[in-house]
């Protein structure tokens, strides 16, 4: 895999489109800004700027839409991707773009609120963090059945109860994460 990172501005804010089949996509692009020590004058000098043109897709593009600005600054990580194309007069035109996997806003001279978006199927947590839709590691069932066929974290008339025993023994309040 040709995974690289790359750490700089928003020079374009991010465009949110569908494709045909109704996925979204955004694109944007980042400016890396560089610099070198240059050893004869014993001062740093800046370079210019590398301009980074960015995709991304589903969730990611949703999410990069709603919370990126222009000037703003991140950190990519994806893989370059071939963008090559040749012109009407037959002479071809080389380009990458970075299919991002992962962006994240750098919070060095700004702030931000984090809200996490539900999964595609609500999912219930407990105050713990536990996932009780997929099975622990441990064995135990949280999120099933017993052998009776009550469902977990109800009592035996099959009624919801409001809490749950955790692995260590203590009582879980139980809340809903999310709904689409």
């Amino acid at each position: 895999m040709n995974e690289i990172t790359i750490h700089g501005n928003v020079t374009s804010a991010p465009e949110l489109r569908y494709s045909r089949d109704g996925n979204p996509f955004a694109t944007f692009s980042v400016a890396v800004n560089r610099r070198r020590f240059d050893r004869n004058t014993g001062r740093w000098a800046d370079l210019p700027p590398v301009f980074h043109r960015v995709v991304c897709f589903k969730k990611v593009a949703e999410n990069v839409a709603a919370s990126l600005v222009t000037g703003a600054t991140v950190t990519v990580t994806g893989e370059l991707a071939d963008d090559s194309y040749a012109r009407e007069d037959g002479t071809r035109v080389r380009s990458t773009q970075l299919v991002a996997e992962d962006v994240a806003a750098s919070l060095r001279y700004a702030t931000a609120t984090l809200t996490k978006n539900a999964r595609s199927n609500d999912t219930t947590r407990t105050d713990d963090g536990v996932d009780t839709t997929r099975p622990p590691a441990d064995g135990t069932n949280p999120g099933g059945t017993d052998s009776a066929g009550t469902p977990a974290g109800a009592d035996s008339a099959g009624e919801p109860s409001p809490a749950r025993t955790t692995a260590r023994g203590r009582k879980r309040e139980l809340s809903v994460v999310g709904s689409d």
